[in-house]
């Protein structure tokens, strides 16, 4: 059993927990190794397109490397969730270099990244987010970055910051400002960078404030890289027709997902960017990982028994609001803006027909 009553308290009362022992070290060397192959088309002096780290580029998601890592967690979510009928996302990769031998950056007092993948139209929990880690990192390293037990206090927050709200639902996304992190602070919730075993998986409620920060400059193994594959899945009982047309289309276009697997489910940019070299390698078809029984069911695109006598998962479901209006603030911003530009407007066309009769006469 990977996932005990202590991962389940876990995530409960701080919201994230680490399962050790996913897979074996051997495995994971042997998938950082696939990586590096792909990553040696680069130049000493190019990398990849990243943010923090992450690989959301070049089809990432769909390398047959980590479609087997993705696989590997599905033991874990069917443990979670109590369901073998999950519904997966077709998420990136993130690898860091490190700072010492690269032109990477170290942890900067006061940089950060946090934010919160769940919008405020989503109340209460809706899923669990997870990255395989396939090289250790240590406190001091390329690691998880949280601000621990926020998730219970997200929708306090969105209740009491309208625009954020507003924000978060507009963007499925909200990076979170300074004084929002001293509001969580107050709160009790303590910026915590959490290590992870090699093998093992990071899993965390969606609701939670969180990132990824870089290595503290000095640290012990300075020679570390950072190697996660992100996953998440939930029960496929959950999904809309809808929800289901959409995965079935990104599985069709091996194109890439944003991290809900089962409800509110989008296509992610996954081309090479135009300001990239674009001679670089990467999956246009599916491999034979992808082309399994088990990928397929979990994509959508074969589709599960539900009144079978197996699990479904849990007897609730997610809970949505209403979608919410633009702030009264942001109304008024926005028709001022939108008069300024009308006054623009006329003007400019006041001018073009005063040069117009003063070519005509």
């Amino acid at each position: 059993m990977y996932v005990k009553e202590r991962h389940r308290k876990e995530l409960r009362n701080q919201g994230y927990t680490v399962i050790k022992n996913v897979v074996t070290e051997k495995q994971c060397d042997k998938w950082i190794d696939e990586y590096k192959v792909w990553l040696s088309q680069f130049k000493e002096d190019e990398w990849p397109f990243t943010a923090h780290s992450l690989l959301q580029r070049y089809n990432t998601g769909n390398f047959e490397t980590t479609w087997k890592a993705r696989l590997a967690t599905q033991k874990v979510f069917s443990e979670l969730w109590h369901t073998e009928k999950l519904l997966t996302s077709i998420d990136a990769i993130a690898i860091g270099r490190p700072p010492e031998t690269s032109d990477e950056d170290f942890a900067r007092p006061g940089q950060h990244w946090l934010h919160c993948d769940q919008d405020a139209q989503r109340i209460g929990l809706h899923a669990y987010q997870g990255g395989l880690y396939l090289e250790t990192a240590d406190e001091d390293d390329w690691t998880f970055h949280v601000l621990k037990g926020s998730h219970a206090f997200i929708g306090e927050f969105y209740n009491t910051n309208k625009n954020a709200a507003f924000r978060s639902c507009l963007n499925k996304y909200y990076h979170l400002k300074d004084e929002h992190i001293e509001w969580f602070e107050a709160k009790g919730c303590k910026q915590t960078r959490v290590a992870a075993p090699k093998g093992g998986m990071v899993l965390w409620d969606s609701r939670l404030i969180h990132a990824n920060v870089r290595p503290v400059e000095g640290r012990k193994n300075s020679e570390r890289w950072r190697f996660v594959v992100l996953s998440c899945m939930g029960p496929a009982i959950w999904a809309s027709k809808k929800d289901i047309e959409i995965k079935r289309n990104a599985y069709n276009s091996v194109a890439m997902t944003t991290h809900w697997p089962c409800q509110g489910v989008n296509m992610m940019k996954s081309q090479i960017p135009s300001f990239c070299r674009s001679d670089v390698t990467m999956p246009t078809e599916h491999c034979k990982t992808a082309k399994s029984k088990t990928a397929k069911e979990l994509c959508g695109v074969n589709s599960y028994n539900f009144k079978d006598e197996k699990s479904n998962g849990p007897h609730w479901t997610p809970e949505w609001g209403e979608e919410l209006s633009v702030p009264s603030d942001k109304m008024a911003n926005s028709k001022f803006q939108i008069n300024t530009t009308c006054v623009a407007v006329f003007v400019l066309s006041l001018v073009v027909l005063f040069i117009a009769y003063q070519f005509t006469n």
